[in-house]
């Protein structure tokens, strides 16, 4: 069982913003975003999502084309034809696009949909677009007519209608995402952007792997939590999980402890917040703590550690183990001094 990538290429800024959209989209989106463990770029496909196992791909064709005509939207779905009559298993084909023209709809109120959404003139007009590049592609000699009719039936159609900052909120778990500006938000989309980008600086091209997971030698890939990662480093101001120094209004709390003992709990407290974001089970908790600590900090002046803790977890009582009371001083110190 082998797999070859074929056309893969360096894209331009702006195929690279709908890119950064179809990434958000499969981590943040879907009812099965849980799912997807890392997400590949321009290997598969130019974007696609990868399960814990590696044996499940979501394959996305992602195209910025404004008033895509049927015949090209059937040629753009040559590259997930090709992936549906390959040896790995898909799970999903996806074509992530701009709104499409309402007359080539049955519901136009429809965002995602198949092709059981599209009206008969339009469908037949993307079924000679796909048997066209096919033909080119692939040539006469094998009859791919069934293999065609068996993949428009699989085919997704997601339709892109948010703007960029819209698709970083939804990976995060806040239920105010408005503690953060949009213009903050925006800016986190660039810096995903740009890391995705860096990621397709290299040349894999009729490079052929055995097993899906192969994928990740390329270093052409991000895993889901590296996204999440970033998202809440940035909304707290420093890299939560790589902090190396004693936040400055953490010593009162540890102010009474020898050297050795200092040194344990701050490594303990790293080691309890690492645990609580990277456990599914306890990710969300995370998540909401993190919204009250910063919804207070950005309305308030008080950088007493104890006095916040106090005042915003007076009856707190750890739903996760390791979510303990000082562990959450320590983010709450931590999350202050990014602020500042």
């Amino acid at each position: 069982m082998n797999y070859t990538f074929k056309n893969t290429e360096i894209n331009n800024k702006k195929a690279t913003d709908f890119e950064t959209k179809s990434l958000l989209y499969l981590i943040g989106k879907r009812k099965d975003s849980k799912e997807v463990e890392y997400i590949a770029f321009d290997c598969f496909n130019d974007v696609s999502g990868i399960n814990k196992k590696s044996d499940k791909i979501w394959d996305i064709q992602s195209k910025n084309e404004k008033n895509l005509n049927p015949k090209k939207i059937g040629k753009y779905f040559f590259t997930l034809f090709d992936n549906f009559t390959s040896t790995f298993d898909f799970k999903e084909f996806i074509f992530f696009c701009p709104v499409l023209k309402s007359e080539y709809k049955i519901d136009d109120k429809l965002n995602t949909y198949g092709i059981e959404n599209i009206v008969d003139k339009t469908l037949t007009r993307i079924k000679n677009g796909l048997n066209k590049e096919v033909i080119r592609v692939k040539g006469t000699s094998i009859n791919y007519y069934k293999e065609q009719e068996e993949f428009l039936e699989k085919v997704i159609i997601v339709e892109d209608t948010e703007l960029d900052n819209e698709y970083i909120k939804t990976v995060t778990k806040f239920k105010k995402t408005e503690i953060k500006t949009d213009a903050f938000y925006q800016s986190v989309f660039q810096d995903l952007r740009d890391i995705q980008s860096s990621k397709k600086n290299s040349y894999i091209e009729n490079e052929i792997i055995t097993n899906i997971k192969d994928v990740l030698k390329f270093n052409r890939h991000l895993f889901s939590k590296d996204v999440e990662t970033l998202i809440i480093s940035r909304i707290i101001g420093c890299e939560v999980f790589e902090y190396k120094s004693i936040p400055f209004y953490f010593y009162p709390l540890i102010s009474g402890q020898d050297m050795e003992d200092v040194k344990d709990t701050v490594q303990e407290c790293n080691s309890n917040l690492s645990r609580a974001f990277f456990n599914k089970n306890s990710n969300r908790e995370f998540w909401k703590i993190c919204e009250v600590i910063i919804e207070f900090i950005e309305k308030n002046t008080i950088t007493d550690v104890e006095q916040i803790f106090q005042t915003i977890f007076n009856n707190y009582k750890p739903r996760i183990s390791y979510l303990t009371s000082i562990t959450i001083k320590y983010l709450i110190a931590i999350t202050i001094e990014g602020k500042q």
